[in-house]
């Protein structure tokens, strides 16, 4: 998620950097009409994982693997690989690992 990305990248000039690349390798957005069904599935799985440190962007990426055809999670946040799952009990996708 940007909204992830910005948070950790603080200065103006790293925001900026990563606006190029994603300009540059052509990022495709996702949906915003996302339903309340995937809204729904958020929280499910924010409730599963409610005994962890997770938090909605987590959640948000997590359920979007499953809703989303074929997308790779970009993280280095251990969790992705080693705790959470996708709703239907998988692996998350990653882009790195």
């Amino acid at each position: 998620m940007i909204a992830e990305a910005c948070f950790h990248l603080q200065h103006r000039a790293h925001r900026r950097r990563l606006g190029a690349l994603l300009e540059e390798l052509e990022v495709a957005n996702v949906p915003a009409t996302l339903d309340r069904a995937f809204r729904r599935d958020v929280f499910d799985w924010l409730d599963k994982y409610a005994d962890h440190v997770s938090d909605w962007a987590d959640g948000c990426l997590v359920v979007l693997c499953e809703h989303v055809s074929a997308p790779a999670v970009w993280t280095y946040d251990r969790e992705f690989a080693t705790t959470w799952r996708l709703p239907d009990g998988s692996g998350v996708p990653l882009a790195v690992s």
